[in-house]
């Protein structure tokens, strides 16, 4: 994700600087060929040189939300009640309003997670996940494994 918005961040200097230094962009293109002096615009030559104007100062990406589980008991014998606990972050503080679970034994709810139970009847490996939505249409997704053994003989 990070690599993702120095990409983006490096993609929008050279844009910023191709629109307010056309032959800039040019001269990195074609770095053996003179280039002729533009004449700047009076807006950007009276600034300082390296300042930009105000608009593009500063850009504001949303932050990822985060959501991480844990599973107590992560194992054990059929049938299994699994105790699941979520941690859920929002950086900008919209809040999450919707969550989706998916216990991967053909199960799932839309229940708020401050802690879930679920039970596993058949012996198996189970991926279960929780996927939360922000108000702003943000989603984050948290995943832990589950192994059910077959129950014990008596």
């Amino acid at each position: 994700m990070a690599d993702a918005r120095l990409a983006l961040a490096a993609v929008l200097a050279a844009l910023l600087l191709a629109a307010t230094h056309p032959g800039a962009a040019r001269a990195q293109s074609q770095p053996d060929q003179e280039q002729p002096q533009e004449e700047m615009p009076a807006s950007v030559a009276t600034k300082a040189p390296g300042s930009m104007p105000e608009r593009y100062k500063r850009i504001d990406l949303p932050q990822p939300p985060v959501i991480t589980m844990t599973a107590v008991p992560g194992y054990g014998p059929a049938p299994l009640t699994v105790g699941f606990f979520v941690n859920t972050v929002d950086p900008d503080g919209k809040g999450f309003v919707s969550y989706v679970w998916n216990f991967g034994d053909g199960q799932v709810s839309m229940d708020p997670p401050l802690t879930f139970f679920h039970t596993y009847s058949t012996p198996g490996t189970y991926v279960a996940t929780v996927n939360a939505t922000t108000a702003d249409g943000r989603t984050a997704t948290g995943y832990v494994g589950v192994t059910v053994r077959p129950a014990l003989a008596n």
